[in-house]
């Protein structure tokens, strides 16, 4: 096999003792693109999975608010920019405002 004898230079890891550490290295080797990404993926994965058995407003609803949620976590661990939550909750109070518009 190929990578049978490969070394991997892990000396930059020498800090990460948990998961959390290796994440913030991560993001931060990346230029804080990672978790943005991540969430971005979560967001789309959940709203295609929930489109199956729902409306489209439903499952944008649904989907932007557990992510609204997830980014607030990562936000807070300074993990994201805060832009990303307030996006999120834009996008959930803008498919409030339609579902309630398209009621009547």
């Amino acid at each position: 096999m190929v990578f049978e004898n490969a070394t991997y230079n892990m000396t930059a890891l020498h800090n990460a003792s948990n998961v959390y550490d290796l994440v913030v290295y991560a993001n931060d080797s990346t230029g804080q693109i990672l978790v943005g990404l991540f969430v971005i993926a979560v967001f789309f994965i959940m709203f295609v999975g929930l489109k199956r058995n729902a409306e489209f407003a439903e499952s944008l609803l649904a989907s932007s608010f557990i992510c609204f949620v997830i980014s607030g976590f990562f936000t807070y661990g300074k993990l994201l920019n805060m832009i990303f939550p307030l996006i999120f909750l834009a996008i959930t109070a803008f498919t409030i405002l339609f579902m309630q518009m398209s009621k009547k």
